[in-house]
Protein backbone atom coordinates (compact mmCIF):
# COMPACT_ATOMS: atom_id res chain seq x y z
CA UNK A 1 0.00 0.00 0.00
CA UNK A 2 1.18 3.33 -0.90
CA UNK A 3 0.60 6.55 0.41
CA UNK A 4 -0.30 10.06 -1.44
CA UNK A 5 1.43 12.48 1.46
CA UNK A 6 1.20 16.68 0.71
CA UNK A 7 4.09 17.95 2.33
CA UNK A 8 4.71 22.07 3.09
CA UNK A 9 7.77 21.11 4.62
CA UNK A 10 9.65 18.60 2.28
CA UNK A 11 12.92 17.42 3.36
CA UNK A 12 15.80 17.97 0.85
CA UNK A 13 16.73 14.01 0.96
CA UNK A 14 12.78 13.62 -0.42
CA UNK A 15 13.20 16.69 -2.82
CA UNK A 16 16.46 15.07 -3.78
CA UNK A 17 14.83 11.57 -4.62
CA UNK A 18 12.39 12.91 -7.03
CA UNK A 19 14.83 15.01 -9.21
CA UNK A 20 17.17 12.30 -9.11
CA UNK A 21 14.41 10.03 -10.49
CA UNK A 22 13.19 12.79 -13.22
CA UNK A 23 16.84 13.58 -14.54
CA UNK A 24 17.35 9.34 -14.71
CA UNK A 25 14.38 9.13 -16.75
CA UNK A 26 16.00 12.34 -19.14
CA UNK A 27 19.29 10.54 -19.11
CA UNK A 28 18.06 7.11 -20.22
CA UNK A 29 15.40 8.39 -22.62
CA UNK A 30 18.08 11.06 -24.37
CA UNK A 31 21.66 9.29 -23.87
CA UNK A 32 22.07 12.87 -21.77
CA UNK A 33 22.34 13.79 -18.65
CA UNK A 34 20.31 16.81 -17.84
CA UNK A 35 20.19 19.94 -15.39
CA UNK A 36 23.55 20.28 -14.04
CA UNK A 37 22.40 23.21 -11.42
CA UNK A 38 24.73 26.51 -10.45
CA UNK A 39 24.70 29.64 -8.38
CA UNK A 40 26.05 33.18 -9.39
CA UNK A 41 26.20 35.08 -6.33
CA UNK A 42 26.87 39.44 -5.54
CA UNK A 43 28.23 39.48 -2.15
CA UNK A 44 29.74 42.25 -0.53
CA UNK A 45 33.53 41.91 1.53
CA UNK A 46 32.21 40.09 3.92
CA UNK A 47 30.48 37.63 1.88
CA UNK A 48 26.94 38.47 2.45
CA UNK A 49 24.85 37.43 -0.53
CA UNK A 50 23.13 40.66 -1.73
CA UNK A 51 21.82 38.97 -5.13
CA UNK A 52 22.60 36.19 -7.63
CA UNK A 53 20.76 33.66 -9.81
CA UNK A 54 20.47 29.80 -9.32
CA UNK A 55 20.35 28.45 -13.01
CA UNK A 56 20.05 24.84 -14.70
CA UNK A 57 22.55 23.39 -17.84
CA UNK A 58 20.98 21.16 -20.21
CA UNK A 59 22.64 20.26 -22.80
CA UNK A 60 21.90 23.03 -25.45
CA UNK A 61 20.50 25.48 -23.06
CA UNK A 62 20.64 26.93 -19.43
CA UNK A 63 17.39 27.78 -17.99
CA UNK A 64 17.51 30.78 -15.76
CA UNK A 65 15.56 29.47 -12.75
CA UNK A 66 15.57 32.28 -10.01
CA UNK A 67 16.99 35.93 -10.21
CA UNK A 68 17.37 38.35 -7.49
CA UNK A 69 19.11 41.15 -6.58
CA UNK A 70 18.69 43.55 -2.99
CA UNK A 71 16.26 46.37 -3.89
CA UNK A 72 18.69 48.99 -3.06
CA UNK A 73 21.67 47.62 -5.61
CA UNK A 74 19.01 47.29 -8.23
CA UNK A 75 20.12 49.93 -11.58
CA UNK A 76 23.62 49.72 -10.95
CA UNK A 77 25.00 47.07 -13.28
CA UNK A 78 24.76 43.91 -10.99
CA UNK A 79 22.36 42.51 -13.01
CA UNK A 80 23.86 42.62 -16.09
CA UNK A 81 27.49 41.15 -14.56
CA UNK A 82 25.28 38.28 -12.91
CA UNK A 83 23.61 37.53 -15.91
CA UNK A 84 27.07 37.46 -18.28
CA UNK A 85 28.42 35.42 -15.92
CA UNK A 86 26.01 32.99 -16.18
CA UNK A 87 25.66 32.56 -20.23
CA UNK A 88 29.38 32.47 -20.18
CA UNK A 89 29.00 29.59 -17.83
CA UNK A 90 26.37 28.01 -20.36
CA UNK A 91 28.62 28.42 -23.26
CA UNK A 92 31.67 27.45 -21.63
CA UNK A 93 29.66 23.98 -21.33
CA UNK A 94 28.13 24.01 -25.06
CA UNK A 95 24.80 25.56 -24.06
CA UNK A 96 23.00 27.56 -27.48
CA UNK A 97 20.68 29.17 -25.92
CA UNK A 98 19.17 30.65 -22.66
CA UNK A 99 15.80 30.21 -21.31
CA UNK A 100 13.88 32.49 -18.36
CA UNK A 101 10.49 33.00 -17.56
CA UNK A 102 9.35 36.55 -15.66
CA UNK A 103 5.71 38.18 -14.67
CA UNK A 104 4.07 41.10 -16.51
CA UNK A 105 5.24 42.91 -13.47
CA UNK A 106 8.92 41.75 -13.05
CA UNK A 107 12.07 41.85 -15.36
CA UNK A 108 10.57 41.52 -19.12
CA UNK A 109 12.09 44.66 -19.93
CA UNK A 110 15.63 43.59 -18.73
CA UNK A 111 15.87 40.46 -20.37
CA UNK A 112 14.60 42.35 -23.87
CA UNK A 113 17.33 44.54 -23.24
CA UNK A 114 20.12 41.78 -22.68
CA UNK A 115 18.91 40.05 -26.43
CA UNK A 116 16.61 37.73 -25.31
CA UNK A 117 13.06 37.21 -27.01
CA UNK A 118 9.43 36.64 -26.11
CA UNK A 119 8.65 33.46 -26.73
CA UNK A 120 5.24 32.84 -25.15
CA UNK A 121 3.04 33.96 -22.38
CA UNK A 122 0.71 32.61 -20.49
CA UNK A 123 -2.22 35.03 -19.58
CA UNK A 124 -3.96 35.57 -15.97
CA UNK A 125 -1.72 32.99 -14.97
CA UNK A 126 -1.93 34.01 -11.31
CA UNK A 127 -3.90 37.13 -9.77
CA UNK A 128 -4.40 38.33 -13.01
CA UNK A 129 -0.61 38.52 -14.35
CA UNK A 130 1.24 36.87 -17.13
CA UNK A 131 3.37 34.46 -17.01
CA UNK A 132 6.51 35.23 -19.53
CA UNK A 133 8.52 32.77 -21.45
CA UNK A 134 11.66 34.23 -22.83
CA UNK A 135 14.61 32.68 -25.01
CA UNK A 136 18.10 34.52 -26.34
CA UNK A 137 20.33 32.55 -28.71
CA UNK A 138 24.10 32.73 -27.31
CA UNK A 139 25.27 30.77 -30.36
CA UNK A 140 24.33 28.90 -33.31
CA UNK A 141 23.48 25.47 -33.28
CA UNK A 142 26.58 24.49 -35.81
CA UNK A 143 28.97 25.97 -33.49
Amino acid sequence: MFNVVVDYNPSEADNAVVREGIIAHYEKTTGQRRDQEFSVFLKDASGKVLGGLQAFIDTESIYIDIFWIDETLRNHGYGTSLLAAAELEATKNGCAFSLVDTWDFQAEGFYINHGYDRIGELKNYWLGHTKLFLRKQLRTMEQ
